[in-house]
């Protein structure tokens, strides 16, 4: 599976199953649907990846200090929709 479908169904799967917001639903869907246009930053999207599969909306809360929280995924999609 490459990379941009890893993106779609690992945010999907938050969607479905955790607190991921809506509000950013949309621009990670919108890379997920655009290899052509993103596929220069590969290395951001799978990183990207790592972070909304380890995504926390409690993190840096008491005992999820190691979680990763919405504020890192924004900045990495940003840094993609950059390029």
């Amino acid at each position: 599976m490459d990379p941009f479908e890893k993106l779609r169904n690992v945010v999907m799967r938050q969607s479905l199953e955790g607190d991921f917001p809506d509000w950013l639903l949309e621009d990670v869907l919108s890379i997920a649907d655009a290899p052509e246009s993103y596929g220069a930053v590969v290395p951001l999207v799978e990183q990207l990846i790592d972070q909304i599969g380890e995504f926390d909306p409690f993190a840096g809360v008491g005992c999820f200090p190691a979680a990763v929280g919405i504020e890192q995924i924004q900045a990495t999609v940003q840094r993609i929709k950059r390029h």
